[in-house]
């Protein structure tokens, strides 16, 4: 017996064109989908659009029923190229734009800068927000000239003015700066350091300034005389006017020997021998006792002759301008004189002062003048080889207790008869008088 086969019931699908004309007829099992037909892609088109097929008016993908499929067209808008390039004409890119719809321009070209310029891009030489046809746009740069700093400074490296200027624009300077004057210069602005034409780039300039040596006026005066009057420059010798006064050492308000700033520089005066004052004459050194410009006097505190075998001390010695008489010996003035063997004191003489005459080793004798009136201690101390002493009418006063300390035993003293006994009562409470001799001095040994 033969075994009867299911079979799916089958339906008519009828496909037609948009007019309603056959184009195929399927027996379809239920369930199933049809199979349609080929139709054209497109359907007539005008000038910006054109007529294209969009599908089909049912689903037959599962078929149920018997259906009438229709072909449906639409009116679509034409598509583009818009193409994009560089300014440099190389392509940057491209898209399919529908007609009358704007274009995506994506691409974001640069251009870099040259010398003068920085270029920004601007968009592109054709309107792409409505195509109507296939379009070439090019890149397009908005040049914008670059802009510099410029900044000015003073010497010592403060700012100045700062400014923005264009490429190929002209700086604008500030205001001649001034600089401190010192000691020695003033200083003028001179010029800053670059001065270009136009500016090109970022550029520091400082300021130059030169140097002028400041002027000094020195004025001389003694009193209200004006000596001289002079003009320097800043560390230029002083030259001081050769000016003297009889008796006086003179001395400047400014003891500067350069020039430091403009001044009135005055003389001033000091007496040349002021009591105390050691002043060197001759072979001497003498200190002054009176300062009198008449009556001065002064004692013998350094003698230095080498080789003399006999001296003679002078009665007046000139200490700068003056005369002064000697009237007395300071302590060890004579142990210079190394061979003295015989000391001639002149008539000025009145006293001999402490080791006045002490350290001359080979002396012998000593002569005094007539105006001897006080011997201080130690008067001849170390003089090993002294014999006589001689007073030439002196009238010995005063004698220190140890004048003879020091000096050789059996000293002899030659005085005038008629200075005997002065002598005796001014050498009574001497140490050692018992060993001191006493002769009277004979007219023919007179000095």
């Amino acid at each position: 017996m033969a075994v009867k086969k299911n079979s799916k019931k089958k339906y008519i699908v009828v496909f037609q064109d948009e007019d309603g004309n056959v184009l195929k007829t399927s027996f379809v099992p239920e369930g199933e989908a049809a199979s349609p037909p080929e139709v054209p892609a497109k359907k007539g088109e005008t000038e910006h659009h054109e007529t294209v097929f969009a599908g089909w008016t049912t689903d037959f993908s599962r078929v149920a029923d018997n259906l009438v499929v229709k072909a449906v067209y639409k009116e679509v808008p034409k598509k583009y190229l818009v193409m994009y390039f560089h300014e440099n004409d190389r392509l940057l890119g491209m898209e399919s734009v529908a007609y009358g719809s704007p274009a995506k321009a994506e691409p974001r070209p640069e251009k870099p800068s040259d010398e003068e310029y920085e270029y920004t891009f601007a968009g592109w030489s054709c309107p792409l927000d409505c195509i109507e046809g296939d379009t070439r746009a090019k890149a397009v740069f908005e040049p914008r000239r670059k802009v510099f700093t410029v900044r000015f400074f003073h010497e010592d490296g403060s700012l100045l003015k700062e400014e923005q200027v264009q490429y190929g624009e002209k700086m604008h300077p500030p205001a001649a700066p001034a600089k401190e004057t010192d000691m020695v210069y003033h200083y003028e602005f001179e010029r800053w350091s670059e001065e270009p034409e136009c500016i090109t780039e970022n550029v520091d300039i400082y300021a130059v300034f030169r140097s002028v040596y400041n002027e000094y006026t020195v004025a001389f005066y003694d009193g209200e005389e004006l000596l001289q009057e002079e003009t320097h420059h800043y560390g230029d010798a002083l030259t001081f006017p050769d000016i003297k006064k009889k008796g006086y050492d003179l001395f400047w308000s400014e003891t500067s020997q350069q020039v430091e700033r403009s001044c009135h520089i005055h003389a001033g005066w000091t007496f040349s021998n002021p009591v105390g004052k050691e002043v060197s004459s001759g072979r001497g050194t003498y200190r002054i006792v009176n300062p009198s410009v008449k009556n001065g006097t002064v004692v013998c505190t350094g003698y230095a002759d080498e080789k003399a075998v006999s001296l003679t001390l002078p009665e007046r010695v000139k200490l700068g301008d003056y005369y002064y008489r000697v009237e007395g010996i300071g302590d060890r003035a004579l142990e210079g004189c190394r061979h003295m063997q015989k000391l001639y004191l002149p008539d000025s003489l009145s006293y001999v002062e402490d080791r006045g005459l002490a350290g001359c080793r080979r002396l012998k004798t000593v002569v005094f003048g007539k105006a001897l009136r006080a011997i201080g201690a130690e008067a001849f101390a170390g003089n090993v080889r002294m014999k006589e002493i001689v007073l030439q009418g002196a009238v010995l006063k005063k004698c220190h207790r140890h004048a003879f300390g020091g000096a050789p035993r059996g000293l002899v003293l030659y005085v005038r008869a008629a200075d005997r006994n002065q002598a005796e009562r001014a050498l009574r409470s001497v140490s050692g008088r018992s060993s001191l001799v006493i002769r009277q001095l004979m007219p023919s040994e007179n000095k």
